[in-house]
């Protein structure tokens, strides 16, 4: 399977999950558009498959952090990558974090941290920098974050705001809440 056919699939099983957690594996086959041997013969058993997704979704997030410089790039040009970019990851960033039990796979679980770490040290060190509020914790700034980016998947998901819309309504929420006053 090349590597367009697979980002297809695993996103197509990812939508799937999203639509309904306990999908079988018949069921995220027939989503997918392939059968359910095909299915097996590439990851084996469910559980393979769905290890296997939630890992493309955090290689997602992490190529998303990456290009947005959080780790040592500037703060504002960062969280305006971020802002611009993230709205694609949405789906991705509400089944990572409404999945039971994913903290618990050693290896899912320690990079699920990692990503949580990487985006609240980028907070922290916008407060460092001036550039964000001093009397939020940067875990609160992260978690806001990501939530504002899964409130803007649900109100395209559910018609209440177009694709397009989704940068402008983040960037407002964030630099309403989270900013100095000097950087509103």
């Amino acid at each position: 399977m090349d590597q367009a056919a697979q980002n297809k699939l695993f996103q197509d099983v990812a939508t799937a999950l999203v639509n309904n957690p306990g999908a079988s594996t018949a069921e995220l086959a027939g989503t997918a558009g392939i059968s359910r041997a095909t299915l097996h013969r590439v990851f084996g058993d469910r559980d393979s498959l769905i290890e296997a997704v939630y890992a493309w979704l955090l290689d997602r997030c992490h190529q998303v952090f990456d290009e947005a410089e959080i780790d040592s790039g500037d703060i504002e040009a960062g969280l305006e990558r971020l802002i611009e970019d993230c709205y694609p990851l949405a789906q991705s960033y509400w089944l990572l974090t409404a999945t039971p039990g994913l903290e618990e796979n050693p290896g899912l679980g320690n990079r699920l941290r990692e990503q949580d770490q990487r985006l609240e040290n980028f907070f922290a060190r916008g407060q460092q920098e001036g550039v964000f509020r001093a009397d939020l914790s940067p875990r609160w700034m992260s978690y806001s974050f990501g939530g504002q980016v899964m409130s803007a998947w649900y109100l395209v998901e559910d018609g209440y705001a177009g694709e397009m819309e989704v940068p402008r309504l983040i960037r407002e929420a964030t630099r309403g809440g989270l900013f100095s006053g000097a950087q509103k």
